[in-house]
């Protein structure tokens, strides 16, 4: 009898296409000390020199492993190459603005090296604080294709045992850090549980950074880090040579804020590059409630509303408002939320580290029909409104009101679905 066997077509998803193509090249976005790195791979068809496959991907090294993959295949002279293209290059390019890091081309070692140092994370086993059915099959279908890359490079002799895990890290990193930037990117990764990127910053053992407790709570998100330069009579170094720095620092875990104080040495003062971290000793851990945590992050709001007409909410698009071109989207209960970011990672070298420091501003395009912009800075809601009122949608919008408020209120309007801005505070006249 007969045996049969299932061939699956090239639009299958399980097709191996990469047999099909050589490898060309792969650009890095150099992010790893931020947890996140973007990877753009160049293919080049065997059959057809003209074509090229391109991937699209995104590693978390913190919770999710991959956060995003997609695969393009290029093809001149056919109908959708032109869309696929462009359709292509603005995910990269979306990437390469929203991420603020340098790109640098990598080689097919330190390219696999990165990506299955994030594959554990992609796997089913691993604890996640969101998680839903559609996430776990783009895991799965990420997980496939790129073990088939991995097949194709590796039968042809690539492996990533040319690449350790720390040239990985140096590789995507910035080649020259401050003592800031290496203050907040330790603790930064430390929190967020990516012991590899930290101890890349760091002489302190394996072990010794796993039993911080600084990790105690699991895996957090730096909010606010404070710095201040210490000495040695007043915080003695274990090595009698690393100099002191004292941290007040906010984090947000699965389930509360935590605000934390410690004294952080490094191997040298405040003036020294590419420093690392030889020890450091946490003094206080606090587990804030809902309104300590609002005390400590807490920054005034400066918004701008616009209503907006019909013609708009039926065909609005970002791209067409400059400093939003190239912004995140979220679908939030109360319409779709825009990010603005400033295209790089300045906010790091500081001695007042704040999360949302990357960021311009944002854009609430609401379910009741207003457009609502709202920046933590007086100079960047400015610029934030120039960009609306000068763009493509000035004959779309008319201004309601522009706000101070120093008790925030934009979060909220974004979960609240159908409120509008006057549902959550009395106007007051400009």
């Amino acid at each position: 009898m007969a045996e049969l066997k299932l061939i699956h077509g090239k639009q299958s998803v399980k097709y191996d296409h990469f047999k099909d193509f050589d490898f060309e090249s792969c650009r890095a976005v150099c992010t790893r000390l931020m947890g996140v790195v973007a990877l753009k791979v160049t293919w080049r068809s065997k059959a057809d020199r003209r074509e090229r496959m391109y991937q699209v991907i995104h590693l978390d090294y913190s919770e999710y492993g991959i956060d995003e993959y997609r695969e393009f295949i290029c093809t001149p002279g056919s109908d959708d190459y032109a869309e696929k293209k462009e359709e292509m290059t603005s995910l990269w390019n979306h990437f390469v603005y929203v991420m603020g890091g340098s790109l640098e081309s990598i080689d097919e070692a330190c390219m696999l090296r990165l990506i299955e140092d994030a594959l554990p994370l992609a796997s089913e086993s691993v604890s996640r604080e969101y998680d839903n059915d559609e996430n776990r099959e783009f895991r799965a279908y990420a997980r496939m294709r790129l073990g088939f890359m991995q097949d194709a490079l590796n039968c042809r002799g690539i492996t990533s045992a040319d690449c350790s895990t720390r040239d990985a890290i140096e590789t995507t990193s910035p080649l020259k850090l401050s003592t800031y930037e290496t203050i907040n990117y330790f603790i930064m990764r430390l929190v967020d549980s990516d012991f590899d990127a930290a101890s890349y910053l760091s002489t302190m053992s394996m072990e010794a950074l796993n039993d911080s407790e600084l990790t105690d709570p699991g895996i957090q998100t730096l909010i606010k880090c404070d710095i201040t330069k210490s000495d040695r009579k007043l915080d003695r170094p274990g090595d009698k040579f690393s100099f002191p720095f004292r941290c007040r620092l906010t984090t947000l875990a699965r389930d509360a804020y935590y605000h934390y104080t410690l004294v952080i040495w490094l191997n040298g003062n405040h003036r020294a590059k590419n420093p690392l971290v030889t020890d450091i000793k946490v003094g206080s851990v606090i587990k804030l409630s809902d309104y300590e945590a609002a005390l400590q992050i807490g920054r005034p709001e400066f918004l701008t509303v616009f209503d907006c007409k019909d013609e708009m909410l039926r065909g609005f698009d970002p791209k067409y408002i400059s400093l939003f071109a190239n912004s995140t989207q979220t679908a939030v209960p109360n319409g779709w939320l825009y990010t603005a970011y400033k295209g790089d990672n300045a906010h790091v070298d500081t001695p007042s580290y704040k999360l949302n420091d990357d960021v311009y501003g944002f854009a609430l395009l609401t379910i009741a029909g207003e457009l609502v912009l709202m920046s933590n800075e007086l100079r960047y809601i400015s610029m934030l409104d120039d960009a609306t009122i000068f763009s493509m949608y000035s004959p779309f919008i008319s201004t309601k009101g522009r706000y101070r408020l120093d008790t925030p209120v934009f979060q909220t309007l974004c979960g609240a679905a159908g409120v509008m801005f006057d549902d959550l505070v009395e106007p007051e006249d400009n």
